[in-house]
């Protein structure tokens, strides 16, 4: 429940920046396509702070899988270094999530269904505050300064970058933070995700 208190400025301002985002080029039915989304974040700046790296981090994980049914109440799953949180009312019925996270040299994620959408971030009276679906993952272990601001791709089955999600860093000020070795990211929808400069 604690975290849950703690993750509200992060979905506040997720809110905030997907109601600007919005203000984009609209698709012909008005919406963006969750590939596009990811498009668009890749073609800005990096953040301030980050080094002139690109890429994916190298930092190494062990295999690990989980499967769990999250339904409108929302829940968190957790895989190897990841954590997905799924807030409470984005699920119309109860699904079946697995999430995959193989050993590898990087620090990367698949979930399925692929292609499950999450609606973007929104706040409304009526229904109060949604954050819809965030992967947190920790690279605590990964030897990186802390001067190094990282990001959450999208990348293939082949590890090759798709596009950027909307990103947080070095969540501060929260005892479960680990020191600030967090990267959290915005889900638009199910893919593969890894830990990128």
């Amino acid at each position: 429940m604690a975290v849950r208190h703690c993750l509200i400025p992060l979905a506040l301002l997720a809110s905030a920046t997907a109601a600007a985002l919005s203000c984009g080029d609209p698709s012909p039915v008005g919406v963006q396509t969750p590939a596009l989304r990811a498009a668009r974040a890749s073609n800005k700046s990096q953040p301030t702070g980050t080094s002139n790296k690109t890429g994916l981090v190298a930092c190494s994980q062990t295999y690990d899988s989980v499967t769990k049914v999250i339904g409108p109440g929302g829940d968190t799953l957790q895989v190897g270094h990841h954590i997905l949180w799924v807030d409470a009312q984005v699920l119309s019925a109860p699904v079946t999530i697995t999430a995959v996270a193989p050993a590898d040299t990087v620090r990367w994620v698949r979930f399925q269904p692929d292609g499950l959408v999450f609606p973007a971030s929104s706040a409304d009276l009526a229904n109060g505050l949604s954050a819809g679906a965030i992967l947190y993952t920790s690279y605590k272990d990964c030897g990186l300064p802390t001067s190094d601001t990282l990001r959450v791709a999208q990348v293939s089955d082949a590890l090759a970058i798709l596009g950027y999600l909307q990103t947080w860093s070095q969540v501060r000020r929260n005892a479960w933070s680990q020191a600030n070795q967090w990267v959290a990211g915005v889900l638009p929808h199910f893919s593969n995700y890894a830990v990128a400069w």
